[in-house]
């Protein structure tokens, strides 16, 4: 997989809930039924865990990280290479907490403990790659519907800044370039063409309001560099 569809993949994934049937629907087609099954048990985990993943481009490395344990796997290649290294640490990291005293660990370590028991190598990438993100700081990814003119909705994961959407988002369809608006609806935001919606300026107020993005996926800013075959 190439670095922007395990992107948009992993963007996807990552800011999708239970409820939200059209992402799911889009999960069904990018995910292989093994992993959308980790995937829906990722999101009701008693610990929730998230791997940031990321391109290093000063040493031209990709990483990924094990939560908040220091533990970090790289690879020059891929990010899925970087998730094998790192699933390598992680089975080394378990191994090593169930050797200690359990009087010692946190409970959140020793739930962690025993729901890496007993994974087999693939199953333990799977885990990894379904709890991938690409939040970083002020920057999160959430999901908005889309509605298009003749009321069509789909979801997609849009970028977040400090909790609020972009005034506009412009996407490639169909082979041309389509600018959307946001709007709030209910508790969600929503975007629709140009032209066809309320703009989110009419409809949530709020005293610093959001500059326009142009939020391509997977944009420049958030992807990593083109590489070379």
């Amino acid at each position: 997989m190439d670095d922007n569809a395990f992107f948009e993949r992993a963007i996807l994934a990552s800011a999708a809930g239970l409820d939200d049937e059209d992402a799911i629907r889009q999960l069904r087609s990018l995910f292989s039924a093994e992993e959308l099954a980790a995937w829906e048990e990722s999101r009701t985990a008693a610990v929730p865990v998230v791997v940031p993943v990321g391109h290093d481009d000063e040493h031209d490395r990709y990483w990924a990280d094990w939560g908040e344990y220091g533990i970090r796997g790289t690879s020059p290649t891929s990010y899925e290479a970087a998730l094998d290294d790192l699933a390598a640490h992680v089975q080394a990291w378990a191994s090593q907490r169930r050797a200690e005293d359990a009087h010692g660990q946190t409970d959140a370590v020793a739930t962690l403990v025993r729901e890496l028991d007993g994974l087999s190598d693939d199953e333990l990438r799977t885990y990894l790659l379904v709890r991938v993100s690409f939040d970083r700081g002020h920057l999160t990814f959430g999901i908005a519907d889309f509605v298009e003119e003749d009321g069509t909705t789909t979801q997609r994961a849009i970028p977040l800044d400090d909790g609020h959407p972009p005034a506009e988002i412009e996407l490639p369809v169909d082979g041309r370039r389509k600018t959307y608006q946001s709007s709030i609806r209910g508790d969600r935001v929503a975007f629709s063409p140009i032209g066809s919606g309320p703009s989110v300026g009419n409809t949530f107020r709020q005293e610093d309001p959001t500059g326009d993005v142009d939020a391509e996926f997977p944009q420049e800013d958030y992807r990593p560099p083109e590489r070379n075959a």
